[in-house]
């Protein structure tokens, strides 16, 4: 760029460098701060040297990997603390609380990948700012920061914070040990049952990390080609292109996840009901039965908690119902060619039809006036009916053949009109084209007509 041309913003530097950062790139170049509060005069325009750029689109693009690395360690500690969280609840079922040290000890783990997990959730949050600050030329990290933005990421570090904490009951001691009504000791508190179902919740961070290592937001040209259309590279956008590449794999892989997870919440939430015997087992056949909107009522829950989870395993059943109705109608529909050649053949075989129809209308009509001549009446109504029949029939293969036609003006036919609309418009032209040529002959003719007829007048009166 020229040196007076339009002025480069500055690079991203963040705000903790302080004023000496400030200082140094004041004297190179103008913030974006400055040029939104004071018009800029030509001794204040800076020239950025294209090594500026390259920086910059540098540090973009590791911002970008450092970006891409944490959303994948963020998932992998989210599902470890999950993974955790359910050896821990079935080490506590079956070990009868005998284990009591493995038990505290693996609390303490959940507890420590949710610290690992919120330090790297922050971590992500400031690169992503970073990233902003740097695709904007900012100096100051808060003007990308707002209101909602602040709120959305309090929002996730709270989701990521719920686990159950490293407070374990001892079995000798009487005070901190639970009954229930058969003198058993408690599976779990409702607080903890609470806490460690709430730990799906971080879940979510699956499709940060898909949009993140896909190829959607990795090629370059479905970035150009999308910020022309205007199209936002979000969750929804990658998860069209799943669904419209992979669809099958992708239900199946949803509804087998649901089915796992939505089992052992509702064992969790029952176990302590039934006289201790409702299993993962009975939980894996209600889940797929309600899921399946069947409900033979062999088994229900008790508790509110197994209620809300039967609850949403119906209301998530019906939704992918609907799209694996979608994904096998879509599947099934015909493709241009198929369906051009399926329509032509029908085509054919209605025509054929339609003249063996009429073949027999015709014969109908000609049997019916010769047994009219003869004066058998018996011939003749067998032959009327006939007849009527064989119209009838004529008719409805009409109406078929009509249907047919109606069905046909698809894309294919459109595209078929559009090439005939292109080869009459270019025969209208080439027309056009000859007829001013010949018309173009005519003048000349005409012209030369009237020079003789002049030259004819004019010679009679020289010779006088």
């Amino acid at each position: 760029m020229r040196r007076g041309g339009w002025p480069l913003f500055t690079t991203c530097l963040p705000a903790s460098r302080g004023k000496s950062a400030r200082s140094d790139m004041q004297t190179k170049e103008l913030t974006e701060i400055s040029i939104l509060t004071s018009p800029p005069s030509k001794a204040d325009i800076a020239w950025q040297p294209p090594s500026e750029n390259l920086r910059k689109l540098k540090k973009r693009k590791q911002l970008v990997d450092q970006k891409k690395k944490l959303s994948a360690w963020t998932l992998f500690l989210a599902l470890l603390g999950i993974l955790l969280m359910v050896v821990h609840t079935e080490l506590l079922w079956f070990g009868n609380c005998q284990w009591f040290v493995y038990l505290f000890l693996l609390k303490c783990s959940i507890s420590l990948s949710t610290t690992v997990l919120i330090v790297l959730i922050i971590t992500y949050h400031i690169k992503e700012i970073q990233l902003f600050m740097c695709d904007n030329s900012l100096v100051d990290w808060r003007i990308a920061v707002n209101a909602k933005k602040f709120a959305w990421i309090l929002l996730e570090i709270v989701i990521c914070a719920v686990h159950p904490f490293p407070s374990e009951r001892q079995c000798d001691d009487p005070d901190q040990i639970e009954m229930t009504d058969n003198n058993t000791v408690a599976f779990l508190s409702h607080a903890d049952i609470l806490l460690s179902i709430l730990m799906f919740l971080r879940v979510y961070l699956l499709p940060r990390t898909v949009l993140l290592h896909s190829r959607v937001l990795v090629d370059a040209s479905y970035r150009s080609i999308g910020s022309l259309n205007k199209i936002k590279f979000q969750y929804q956008f990658v998860m069209k292109i799943l669904m419209n590449t992979c669809p099958g794999r992708v239900l199946l892989i949803l509804t087998i996840s649901l089915w796992i997870v939505s089992s052992w919440v509702l064992s969790v939430c029952e176990r302590e009901n039934i006289n201790h015997s409702f299993s993962l087992t009975k939980a894996m056949w209600l889940i797929p039965i309600t899921f399946l909107t069947i409900g033979y009522g062999d088994l229900v829950p008790y508790t509110v908690c197994g209620k809300m989870v039967c609850l949403w395993t119906g209301v998530m059943g019906v939704g992918c119902t609907a799209l694996i109705v979608a994904v096998a109608a879509q599947k099934l529909e015909f493709t241009k060619a198929e369906k051009h050649v399926h329509n032509f053949m029908m085509d054919i075989h209605y025509m054929k039809q339609i003249k063996c129809a009429a073949a027999n209308v015709l014969g109908e009509a000609w049997l019916l006036h010769r047994h009219m001549k003869r004066g058998e009446s018996a011939k003749i109504r067998q032959h009327q009916r006939r007849l009527l029949e064989a119209i009838h029939i004529f008719r409805r293969r009409r109406i078929r053949h009509k249907n047919l036609k109606d069905q046909v003006n698809a894309m294919v036919d459109i595209s078929k009109m559009q090439m005939i609309l292109c080869d009459l418009d270019s025969n209208l032209s080439s027309s056009h084209q000859d007829l001013e040529k010949r018309i173009d002959q005519l003048d000349k003719k005409l012209d030369d007509i009237s020079r003789l007829i002049m030259k004819a007048i004019e010679t009679p009166q020289l010779s006088q």
